[in-house]
């Protein structure tokens, strides 16, 4: 059976920019009835539920996607494997959930602000409670991913947006809660679907706690959550800074800059969804046979994020202006910087399969490490000097840095049939572009519509040039695309 990629490609983008659509239908809403610093509360309990989903699974979800591919052709193993990682993680959800609450205090002092107006404890506990219920979430998600079975992706996914979306409209205008009443909303819209899909898992797989699987699961799992909880909080780690060294409003303008890179976010996960498990596959099992594939997919992958960059700059003017109230649009000042930054995170991502593979899951406690230390010390520094816009450029730098050593890492663990260096270059280009679009940002040396044109004209004239023989191979992977992916 044949698999249209560009078929699958574009189902898992209109599923994946569902949420985003809705956030920037009612992103002004909520800033009308919250205000910049119940905005800016309200990201601090969206990153706290990230981090809290990392420390109580322990990594045992993302272990469980490696350990299906060499599982998913044996329907008992297969069963056995779900079966196991249900109950382990339900017993691990609620030892880390009541340690959470009993310590509730201590944590909330090291987490909150001295001087902070508002009362995080009610934050706290809804973050804890999404932060289990985004476990399973994501864990459904990709494994109905792999399994090809877009309705129940689709079902998932979508029902749960709903829902939170109710919910958040319920709590923030009608009942008038603010950033309490959205944390809740999101809450419940969780926790709704994603118990029932629970049922419908253990119904046709069962829950059961083998100590001998749980064992094996764990210490492959371990590096993986310290790698992806370190991740989370360097991902998260910008905000932090901001709400220690500066004001929750101005926290609130910079978090709708991350709305922007959130569409990059949503973009490669989308395109991830629809080709990984072929990627991952032909990287796994056909690397020598398959590398013309591999390099299109991977060509593809890069090229779609540098499409959205320069198109979302192009745009982001005209967006502010219709949508969003004007103390919000310091945003165009950031965003440029965070993009590129991003890129760096895509190329990171690519090279980093090869560790998956060869499942050297401990080399990735360097990975995500390194990212954390690097945005403290540069955004600490930067935000001395430069002031916000100095974390910016913290990221960026943290990010390239990342790149440079997962690369080292990854070639010598496995080297891919994958060449870059004209993307490097090309990114290198663009970046000096989007630093200047930055500089020169409100400062009326040029019109600011023409300015965040410059990175589109940047790729037109540069891209066919550098990268002829990468267009061609992505040409070629999307015209054969039924004939190259047959399972």
């Amino acid at each position: 059976m044949s698999k249209d990629i560009l078929k699958n490609s574009i189902v898992y983008t209109i599923l994946g920019f569902l949420p985003l659509a809705l956030a920037f239908v009612f992103t002004p809403i909520y800033l009308t009835y919250m205000g910049n610093e119940q905005y800016g509360v309200l990201s601090l309990f969206l990153l706290y539920s990230s981090l809290f989903s990392h420390i109580i699974g322990l990594g045992i979800g993302r272990g469980f996607l490696f350990f299906y591919w060499d599982v998913y052709k044996d329907k008992l193993e297969l069963k056995k494997l779900i079966s196991s990682t249900l109950g382990l993680l339900l017993t691990i959800q609620i030892l880390f959930i009541s340690i959470g609450i009993y310590f509730s205090d201590s944590i909330l002092s090291l987490i909150q602000s001295e001087d902070s107006s508002v009362d995080f404890y009610p934050f706290y506990l809804l973050a804890l409670f999404q932060g289990g219920f985004l476990i399973y979430y994501e864990m459904f998600c990709y494994f109905y991913r792999n399994q090809e079975k877009l309705k129940e992706y689709a079902i998932l996914n979508v029902g749960t947006l709903i829902l939170f979306t109710l919910g958040s409209i319920i709590g923030v205008i009608i009942l008038d809660l603010e950033a309490l009443g959205a944390a809740y909303g999101r809450t419940i819209g969780y926790a709704v679907l994603v118990m029932a899909f629970i049922l419908v898992f253990i119904k046709k797989y069962g829950i059961s706690l083998d100590l001998k699987y749980s064992k094996v699961l764990l210490i492959f799992s371990l590096p993986l959550f310290l790698n992806s909880f370190i991740g989370a909080l360097g991902y998260g780690i910008d905000k932090i800074l901001i709400e220690k060294l500066d004001k929750l409003e101005n926290l609130g303008v910079y978090s709708l800059a991350l709305v922007f890179v959130s569409i990059l976010e949503i973009w490669l996960n989308s395109i991830n969804n629809a080709l990984n498990p072929t990627l991952y596959r032909y990287l796994n099992e056909k690397i020598d046979t398959k590398q013309k594939e591999i390099q299109g997919i991977v060509y593809f992958i890069i090229t779609s994020v540098f499409v959205l960059i320069v198109s979302i700059l192009a745009l982001i003017y005209p967006v502010l202006e219709l949508m969003i109230p004007q103390e919000y649009h310091q945003v165009t000042t950031y965003f440029p910087v965070l993009a590129l930054a991003f890129v760096w995170r895509v190329f990171t991502a690519i090279v980093t399969n090869a560790l998956y593979i060869k499942k050297k899951t401990k080399l990735f406690l360097f990975n995500e490490t390194t990212v954390l230390i690097s945005v403290v010390l540069f955004g600490y520094l930067g935000y001395l000097l430069f002031g916000i816009i100095g974390i910016p450029f913290a990221i960026y730098i943290s990010k390239v840095l990342e790149f440079l050593l997962m690369n080292y890492l990854s070639r010598k663990t496995l080297k891919l049939p994958i060449q870059l260096n004209r993307f490097f270059v090309f990114t290198i280009i663009l970046s000096v572009v989007a630093f200047l679009c930055t500089y020169l940002d409100k400062k009326g040396v040029i019109n600011n519509y023409l300015l965040y044109l410059f990175p589109l004209f940047t790729m037109i004239l540069f891209y066919p040039i550098l990268l002829k023989t990468e267009l061609k191979m992505i040409y070629v992977v999307v015209r054969d695309r039924k004939e190259l992916f047959k399972d």
